[in-house]
Formats: structure tokens, sequence, C-alpha cells
């Protein structure tokens, strides 16, 4: 995931530490939020459409933020985009975040960040990509953040959670590449302080795996 601004919350204090042992990383159950009883979402609604990337936003019930889905296209094959993402996406160097492998392998990757902003706190998260192959040749990963796979931060940081999915279907010039994100960065910092921050963090991760996926360059202003 690319990495998120997060403003310094001033009069917003931190409100939670994490810790937790690293040995229950593979026994954790990744978190859920399902929708109230008789919840719906609502519509998506489009934020920006240029250069080929699509913006999508919608509400969710019972959540702060909206969930975000980005979709393009891409002039390689789904296998080619998925192989990127287990792999050297999630090897991307990223000064603002350290990143423990709890387990890797072509199909299934857990891993633990701090991600440390210079005026906010940090915000710790383990995550876990899934790779799935679907009919027709299209492939998902999913993934979702964990309860209890992080290892002991250096400093007290506030728990991040995410959960979406990369879908990839064949098209005749190459792949349609769809990302979904839910993400709350935690703490009490208002929704609308971090909306366009998270908005251009999922844009910024949808050129990463474009240009990567097909082993261009990335674009300018992407290098973290």
């Amino acid at each position: 995931m690319a990495s998120i601004r997060i403003p310094a919350q001033g009069r917003y204090p931190v409100v939670r530490s994490v810790s937790a042992g690293c040995a229950a990383a593979l026994l954790c159950v990744a978190v859920v939020w399902p929708l109230a009883a008789g919840a719906q979402a609502a519509p998506w609604r489009t934020l920006s459409n240029e250069n080929g990337i699509h913006l999508e936003a919608r509400r969710i019930p019972g959540e702060r933020f909206d969930e975000l889905r980005v979709s393009t296209s891409v002039k390689v094959s789904p296998d080619a985009v998925a192989d990127f993402l287990l792999g050297k996406y999630l090897d991307a160097k990223n000064k603002s975040i350290r990143r423990s492998f709890l387990q890797r392998s072509p199909e299934v990757a857990v891993w633990s960040d701090v991600l440390s902003a210079p005026v906010a706190a940090d915000r710790c998260y383990s995550m876990r990509f899934e790779r799935q192959a679907l009919a027709g040749g299209a492939i998902r990963v999913k993934f979702a953040s964990l309860d209890g796979a992080e290892a002991k931060p250096a400093s007290d940081c506030i728990a991040l959670r995410s959960r979406g999915e990369w879908l990839m279907t064949p098209t005749a010039a190459g792949t349609r590449l769809v990302y979904a994100s839910l993400t709350d960065i935690g703490g009490n910092t208002p929704a609308f302080v971090v909306k366009g921050t998270l908005s251009s963090a999922a844009v910024s991760s949808v050129r990463k795996v474009v240009a990567g996926s097909a082993g261009l360059a990335l674009p300018r202003g992407l290098e973290d």
C-alpha cells in the first residue's frame, strides 16, 4: 500500500497503543467489518477520471471513511500483475515504513508495518495478501489487516486497519485492473482531514502497480 501522509493530530490525542506477539501471526483472523443488518452501501460516486484512471468512493454504513475504488487498464497479463503485487510491490523501499515479513510465498504474504510521520503518531498494522484464481483467467489478490500479528513497535502507535482487493481481469489488450480499499487510520483524526490523502494514496498505489508490473520506471513523485 502507498505511504499515507497522516497530518499532526494536534488536539486529537493518541488513544491506543498496539502490541502483540509475532508467534500468533499465522493463527490470526482477518479483520472483517460486516454491514449492519439491513444496511446497504451507498452507490459509487466518481471523484476523478483522468489519464485512464477512474477513482470512485462510496459510504459504508458504520464506517468513518469512504471505501475507494480505482479502475484502469494495463498491457500485461493478470498473472504478471499478481506476481508483481506479491513480489516487488511488497519489497519496495519506503523511508516512512519499517516492514517485517511473517510469512512469504507466491500465493500468500503476511507482514507487519510501522508507518512513521514526523509530526504525527506512528501507525501500526499487519496485513495479509492472498492470491486467488478465478474463472476465465481472472485473478484476485485479497488483503485485510490482522488482529494480533504485530511485532511490538519501538514506541506507542495507533492501530490502522484496512481491507480490500486487487482484481485483475484479462482483456484483449492485457488486463482490466480494479483496486478497492477501505482504510481507517485510527485515532481521533476527523475523516475529512485525511480524505484527500487516502484518495491520493489509492491512486498512487495503482500507478505503481501499472508501472511496476509492466517493467517501467515509476512515474515522477511516486518513489516513496
